[in-house]
């Protein structure tokens, strides 16, 4: 009896641990950002999302970079959730094969520790950039948590998805906006 306890209690406190790695209090993400290009540009006239911030690399990026796509998939991720590693390759592939339809995958983080291992590791060639205050009003306290624009900004996804989701799970979401 007391290794069944012994057993069902590691079982339980592994499921704890499991379910709740990548759900943790809601976080204030922005305190990681320090870079003065890291700030919201929300425009009060259009009422379309924009953002300035930086890329893994240090370089200046905003909404505009991406005007050219039809469909923008901004998925926000930390290196420490497994669930967000483990679609990374997927969202790789979905990005190689539709990116020519005019879909445009933005990996959005806010802890860079690991970042840029993480990109050469999985081979990822998607953009990933800085979160910044622009991306607050789809935080949603959990990552991955992902959300859609048109090239120019106008917010595609009535709601944040929020949790991990398989390569075909997503194929259908993505077609869905392209289509």
């Amino acid at each position: 009896m007391k290794t069944f306890r012994r057993t069902f209690a590691a079982v339980l406190a592994a499921s704890v641990l499991v379910l709740s790695a990548c759900s943790s209090q809601k976080r204030d993400f922005t305190h990681y950002v320090s870079d003065s290009n890291a700030q919201q540009t929300q425009s009060q006239e259009t009422g379309k999302f924009s953002f300035s911030t930086t890329d893994a690399d240090g370089k200046a990026v905003t909404m505009e970079d991406y005007s050219s796509a039809k469909v923008v998939m901004f998925n926000m991720w930390e290196p420490w959730c497994g669930p967000c590693r483990a679609e990374l390759p997927d969202l790789q592939k979905l990005y190689e094969k539709y990116r020519a339809e005019g879909l445009m995958i933005v990996g959005v983080f806010s802890e860079s520790d690991g970042v840029s291992s993480i990109i050469k590791e999985d081979g990822l060639q998607y953009p990933m950039i800085v979160s910044c205050a622009a991306f607050d009003k789809f935080q949603t306290g959990y990552v991955p948590t992902t959300f859609f624009t048109d090239g120019s900004g106008n917010v595609l996804s009535e709601q944040p998805y929020v949790d991990s989701k398989s390569y075909e799970q997503w194929e259908s979401v993505i077609l869905s906006y392209l289509r």
